[in-house]
């Protein structure tokens, strides 16, 4: 039986970008105006409106009813679907999603435990499973052990936004954006914390090489990708420039992420995303800096994404 991939904006996989999935979008509202995310406003536009804000834009989880409509669409289509959404520690999409798939039999909902470019990651290695010819069944037992083994970190250019979101004091965003103090985030066990920080930007590009090796490197048989918010890719080039050999020993190019509304709303423009499957599941991985797990922030939910 055909099984299409249904996934959430969050993922920043384009509307019809990949073929056989199926993109829900969120909502984001900026300055008290909804949009539906990536169908009446482009990620061009959405760092263009929250650059002229005064208040940080506010997404909204995929709602029953857009999840009631897609299942509807799959089972009389005779078709099934596994859904893969933002991680619930950031959404209650995923909770959504569960709610509406109870009782229906050819629906399967993965929580990705993911946000952005990593997420897109697992969207990315369902549809290879689903091209081997593997089961529904199958196909959700290897992505709910394999979404362990994805690792994303982000370098953020500026504070401004982080300290806008209450992650970051007022004070320590002023004085951190004055020496050029660039933080790095990561998720953890689903919920967004602090890596570390560099001072400027060609630091913070080495600590994300870094952390690639300290975690064992990158699976080049599984999708990767790198990632870059804003509306050029400049920052992203000066990191892919200043890391050739992770370009040079991969046997093909990552796939290229614009990082969307969900990320973009916390780090601004300027930030860039390296994300991949590590090469072997390890133990104890620890995320944050000086070998510690760092407390992680209480995620804000707004559900709101």
């Amino acid at each position: 039986m055909p099984i299409t991939i249904i996934t959430d904006s969050a993922s920043d996989i384009e509307q019809g970008e990949l073929h056989n999935v199926r993109v829900l979008p969120m909502t984001v509202t900026i300055d008290g105006v909804p949009y539906s995310d990536g169908v009446d406003i482009t990620k061009d536009e959405f760092y263009r409106l929250q650059k002229g804000s005064d208040t940080i834009p506010v997404s909204s989880l995929i709602s029953p009813f857009q999840f009631q409509e897609a299942f509807d669409e799959v089972e009389s289509a005779g078709e099934e679907a596994i859904v893969i959404t933002i991680s619930s520690e950031l959404s209650g999409t995923y909770q959504s999603a569960k709610a509406v798939a109870e009782g229906r039999d050819g629906i399967s909902v993965i929580d990705s435990l993911q946000v952005s470019g990593a997420q897109k990651l697992l969207v990315l290695r369902a549809l290879q499973l689903t091209l081997l010819g593997l089961s529904r069944d199958e196909i959700v037992r290897e992505l709910e052990e394999e979404k362990h083994r994805i690792v994303i970190f982000a370098a953020v250019d500026t504070m401004e936004y982080l300290v806008k979101g209450g992650r970051v004091s007022r004070t320590s965003g002023f004085i951190g954006n004055m020496v050029g103090i660039k933080p790095i985030v990561t998720l953890d066990g689903g919920k967004l914390i602090a890596a570390g920080k560099a001072h400027g930007s060609k630091k913070s590009h080495a600590f994300l090489s870094q952390k690639i090796e300290e975690l064992g490197g990158i699976d080049y048989t599984m999708p990767y990708a790198v990632g870059y918010s804003g509306t050029d890719r400049k920052s992203l080039q000066k990191y892919l420039d200043s890391n050739r050999e992770i370009l040079n020993s991969a046997p093909h190019s990552p796939d290229i992420v614009q990082i969307g509304s969900a990320v973009g709303t916390h780090c601004g423009s300027g930030a860039v995303l390296v994300t991949f499957f590590r090469k072997a599941a390890l133990p104890d991985v620890r995320l944050a800096r000086g070998g510690r797990k760092q407390r992680s922030p209480k995620p804000k939910r707004s559900d709101a994404a």
